[in-house]
């Protein structure tokens, strides 16, 4: 979401100027989504030799680094100097590394914003997470000191895991975030849930290579997933006055990247189908998620407490496109099955399949 402060009432800038920043502060979502990054505008306090935050964008295609807003905060020279250095200068900055008000390790790409006339009004500052790559740093690092081969063999592979699975990860967002920005452009509302629906689920399948890059293995606790997708979700979802919950409940089961992929698709189509459908007449309703090991066999539950589908449904009536999903994915990418166990309210659905044992 854009925020922009009054530049006239809060800076000493002319009118032409601050309509050269109102400008540039227009399009700070569409940089944000696109770059996956926080995006800012800043302003020169002369008299404080610091620096006022104007306008800020977050990425609604990844995390922000901040939870808060940054918006009216002012920064002095001894915490910012590469942002006051181009103000008063007027020269880029790419590449500078520092930590966030909130402990992230980021890296900050600053370039100014000039007038008619070649003067530097502002400045328009990228930041965004490199937690990752300073991981990876390490990694490398420590592949360096390697003395045997086994050792060397065991980091090379654990960097080029997460290198793939974060390239992965940011084609996916890249992905989401262009067909966020095509979906702002239509006027029917059912081409808009299409849109929706298709987000949602390349949002599910970034989660879990954002996972796998950030563990440098090839396995993921599905259960960690479970509770990432459903918060996803239910901020994503839920229309404004609706209060649904979701709860997750189980022990952590690690799958192989391809399995927990396909039980990501799994829990977004069910839970969003629990989201839009169950609850038709009330605003509120909770959905619980159930996951259990016995041996080599997985089951997990996905239970409403919302209208139900009715005593006669069978997996021949399944027409919708999730659900069609759901059933090609727990028999051909999990060989498991999928029933609707009977419930006393509301729906229940069940996939049942194996999983080869694994040392965690």
């Amino acid at each position: 979401m854009i925020g922009v402060l009054d530049l006239e009432r809060l800076t000493s800038l002319s009118n032409e100027k601050c309509e050269i920043i109102l400008g540039m502060a227009q399009n700070l979502q569409i940089i944000a989504d696109l770059s996956q990054a926080d995006i800012f505008i800043d302003c020169l306090l002369k008299e404080d030799n610091a620096s006022l935050v104007v306008a800020e964008a977050k990425p609604t295609t990844i995390a922000s680094l901040y939870k808060k807003s940054m918006l009216g905060q002012i920064a002095y020279e001894e915490m910012e100097p590469g942002v006051l250095f181009s103000l008063k200068t007027g020269k880029p900055i790419f590449g500078s590394r520092g930590i966030t008000e909130e402990h992230g390790i980021m890296q900050q790409d600053i370039v100014p914003i000039k007038d008619s006339h070649g003067e530097t009004i502002a400045v328009l500052i990228k930041e965004r997470d490199i937690s990752q790559v300073v991981q990876n740093e390490k990694n490398i690092e420590h592949f360096m000191k390697a003395t045997n081969s086994r050792d060397k063999q065991r980091v090379f592979q654990a960097i080029v895991v997460q290198e793939i699975h974060h390239r992965v990860k940011n084609n996916l967002q890249v992905i989401s975030s262009l067909l966020r920005l095509q979906m702002q452009h239509t006027q029917s509302e059912e081409v808009a849930e299409v849109f929706h629906d298709s987000i949602s689920r390349i949002s599910s399948m970034a989660l879990v290579h954002d996972y796998l890059a950030k563990s440098g293995i090839d396995e993921a606790d599905i259960n960690l997933l479970i509770q990432q997708i459903s918060t996803l979700l239910v901020s994503s979802s839920i229309i404004p006055g609706q209060q649904i919950t979701v709860s997750v409940e189980g022990e952590s089961v690690f799958c192989p990247s391809d399995k927990a992929t396909a039980i990501a698709l799994i829990v977004n189509e069910l839970v969003q189908n629990s989201i839009k459908h169950a609850f038709p007449s009330q605003n509120y309703g909770d959905i619980d998620i159930n996951l259990r090991r016995r041996k080599q066999m997985v089951t997990i539950t996905v239970t409403d407490d919302g209208c139900g589908i009715g005593d006669s449904f069978s997996l021949g009536d399944m027409s919708s496109l999730g659900l069609q999903l759901v059933d090609m994915l727990v028999e051909e990418r999990l060989q498991g099955v999928l029933s609707f166990p009977l419930s006393n309210k509301g729906t229940k659905v069940s996939i049942t399949f194996p999983i080869v044992a694994t040392e965690v």
